[in-house]
């Protein structure tokens, strides 16, 4: 008595390529699931220099970059949030330097008046209400003495464009813009009206008296 044929069994793999052959099943496999790991953003600062209207002032621009939080310690991540409000402190106190030499220059030509604080006369306190208040939104007092006191003391070397300048070794009895280079924009006399002059050279480097900031 002959024996039944006997079957051939063929492994799973290749079943399952030979189905993918003709088509009988898809040829798409789902891929695996990624994972998305939630990133914090880490601010650097680039300090570079900016001109305007022919003064240097420095300016700061932010780029932030993300860093996975499993990288950061407590103590990182505080670190990096000082660091980012520090940048942002920065930025906001060049944007007023900027506009405080701007607008300083902006009155250039104006007429000298005792009492006035323009906007198209000046006396040498009164210019510098003018472009503080413009600048940064706080009220000095009229009277260039009184503004002196109400300033931070910086240092010749400290400088920086937007401080206040003022002259007369016995009391501050006049006062300029600082513009940079060792210029400044005040309201001189009814003669000159508001102008550039040299702080510390000429009539006034002789007669310089300290300089005041406010931020």
């Amino acid at each position: 008595m002959l024996s039944a044929p006997r079957r051939r069994v063929l492994p799973a793999t290749l079943l399952v390529s030979g189905a993918l052959a003709a088509g009988v099943i898809g040829t798409t496999i789902p891929a695996q699931a990624s994972v998305v790991t939630p990133t914090s953003t880490v601010a650097t600062t680039t300090v570079a220099s900016t001109s305007v209207a022919g003064t240097t002032v420095a300016a700061t621009s932010i780029t932030t970059s993300s860093v996975a939080p499993a990288s950061l310690s407590p103590a990182q991540v505080a670190a990096q949030r000082a660091a980012t409000a520090r940048i942002a402190a920065a930025a906001r106190v060049t944007r007023i330097r900027v506009s405080a030499v701007t607008i300083a220059k902006s009155r250039i030509g104006s007429r000298y008046s005792a009492g006035r604080a323009g906007p198209r006369a000046f006396d040498c306190s009164g210019l510098a209400l003018y472009v503080v208040k413009k600048a940064t939104g706080r009220s000095l007092p009229h009277y260039s003495r009184a503004q002196m006191a109400a300033t931070k003391r910086v240092s010749r070397s400290a400088l920086r464009p937007g401080d206040l300048v003022f002259f007369f070794r016995h009391g501050a009895h006049h006062v300029g813009v600082y513009i940079g280079a060792g210029r400044m924009v005040s309201a001189t006399n009814p003669r000159g009206g508001v102008k550039i002059d040299s702080v510390f050279s000429g009539w006034y480097g002789s007669r310089y008296s300290g300089a005041g900031r406010l931020v």
